[in-house]
């Protein structure tokens, strides 16, 4: 049994429109949407608050920083940060916060640098390292993303967002379907009762992209 076209519709309308899904019924969306042919891909992020889009989005400078009105509060943040990062240069979690900030607001290149930076200061964080590979997707770097939650999986076996975005790679970037299957029949070994926005098992679609 397949989606039907209402299905994708639907879905593939919320994603278009740059709506953000709640990360407890993110999976389907995120299936559905590429299966559209959408060419808008969402990976899981295990750090901050916010669900993270991977979208192309134009970097930050003078003229896109005043074309962003409403996320100013963002942009103050940032700025923050990096005064933060200049004053005390070996706080990791500094560092942490400004690479999330960073990949909140799209600046793919910056966010893998103070990611980069807080890997230097405390090897092995599984969490950043899922989140570095998530922007070298947004960059088109498939094979170095999939290196990086390669790296969290040597860290952590069990982390579930690193297994899920690394079958979202070997799938949709690398056409390498069997091994993103196998990857996320990893995760649902470790999480049997994941679910879809749709209430079918992350097992069940899977079986829908054999």
């Amino acid at each position: 049994m397949r989606y039907s076209s209402k299905e994708l519709e639907f879905l593939g309308k919320q994603v278009a429109e740059g709506r953000y899904v709640a990360r407890s019924v993110f999976w389907l969306a995120l299936l559905t949407a590429l299966l559209a042919g959408l060419g808008i891909g969402y990976l899981l992020s295990p750090s901050g608050n916010a669900d993270r889009e991977v979208t192309d989005r134009r970097p930050l400078s003078e003229s896109g920083a005043a074309d962003m009105g409403k996320n100013k509060e963002l942009l103050q943040h940032i700025f923050k940060h990096e005064e933060d990062v200049r004053k005390n240069p070996d706080d990791v979690e500094a560092w942490k916060s400004l690479g999330n900030l960073y990949f909140d607001a799209g600046e793919a290149e910056k966010s893998i640098k103070a990611y980069t930076r807080a890997l230097e200061l405390k090897p092995g964080d599984a969490d950043v390292l899922v989140d570095c590979g998530v922007m070298y997707r947004s960059l088109k770097q498939y094979d170095t993303a999939l290196d990086y939650f390669k790296k969290a999986l040597a860290v952590n076996p069990r982390h579930e967002h690193a297994l899920f975005n690394s079958g979202i790679v070997l799938y949709f970037d690398l056409g390498r379907r069997e091994e993103a299957l196998a990857a996320w029949r990893s995760l649902t070994r470790i999480n049997p009762e994941a679910k879809a926005p749709n209430g079918d098992k992350l097992v069940d679609m899977i079986d829908k992209l054999k």
